[in-house]
């Protein structure tokens, strides 16, 4: 099968290993031409692309027999309601456009985030998937849900969403250095909630879930992350800045996420788990 994957990041990269792993011919993309040596080691092919160019979009869509967006916003550049207003609708919604105005009836997997949900689903025992969704107008939320209605408008037969957690690993920076980040740069305050319970999902368990879905067709839209309960933002976040002789953050949640468990029970259903997105910290004791 050939497999197109749109955004080379953390989970892209690792994705397009599982599917080469798995027999499949992987083109990656990336918007950075100073970074195409280097994943030529990683992709059967490499190119160029950009989410708002209408025409190569079309032309590498129409190739493929598989298509995985995992192209999403840098954490840097989404501290703020301005910058996320400047940069989400682009990377998230053009990008969408872009794929579906290609035609093809190719298999589509996209990476959504569970701030879908806002905390519109605090008043429920748990967060499935068929539950309330935020009217938030904060960009964040905003451009996912109009990215996954761009995809259910036109694919909805051959679209697989998933609506994932905070991603961590391979080259990402560690919670204890974003806490202390959080303090150095963005003057001890985060854009998220305080109560919002931290649920995680490891690069590993994205790119297994990714081939799970090209490889069985999935269909439908599937909360991404551990099933355990993790604790709060404040809880972690906090006990992790005491550690480090920091003062507690400024929580001004812009950007809310459920306060209740996320269920995963759909996707466990369609036969994926993610087993290893769920690490307790060791300076919280559980």
């Amino acid at each position: 099968m050939r497999v197109l994957v749109i955004g080379a990041g953390l989970v892209g990269t690792a994705a397009g290993a599982r599917l080469r792993s798995a027999g499949h011919h992987v083109t990656g993309t990336t918007t950075t031409p100073a970074r195409v040596e280097d994943l030529r080691r990683r992709f059967d092919d490499v190119v160029v692309l950009r989410g708002t160019d209408r025409a190569a979009v079309a032309r590498h869509v129409a190739d493929a027999d598989a298509v995985v967006v995992t192209a999403g916003p840098a954490a840097a550049r989404a501290m703020t309601p301005e910058d996320r207003a400047a940069t989400y609708h682009e990377v998230l919604v053009e990008t969408a456009l872009s794929v579906t105005a290609a035609g093809a009836g190719t298999h589509l997997v996209a990476l959504s985030a569970l701030s879908v949900y806002g905390n519109a689903c605090d008043h429920l025992d748990e967060v499935t998937e068929d539950a309330p969704v935020t009217s938030d107008d904060d960009p964040s939320p905003r451009m996912f849900l109009a990215m996954e209605q761009v995809y259910r408008d036109t694919a909805g037969d051959r679209l697989t969403i998933f609506r994932c957690g905070d991603v961590f690993g391979a080259d990402d920076p560690p919670i204890e250095a974003k806490v202390a980040l959080a303090h150095t740069h963005l003057g001890g305050s985060v854009p998220f909630g305080a109560d919002a319970l931290f649920y995680r999902l490891s690069v590993d368990d994205a790119a297994d879930a990714v081939l799970h879905a090209v490889q069985n067709e999935l269909v439908g839209v599937f909360n991404l992350t551990h099933p355990e309960v993790p604790p709060r933002n404040a809880e972690l976040f906090d006990t992790i800045a005491a550690s480090q002789g920091l003062e507690p953050l400024v929580y001004r949640a812009e950007i809310a996420a459920p306060s209740v468990p996320v269920s995963t029970r759909r996707l466990a259903e369609a036969g994926f788990v993610a087993e290893r997105s769920y690490v307790p910290h060791p300076l919280l004791a559980r």
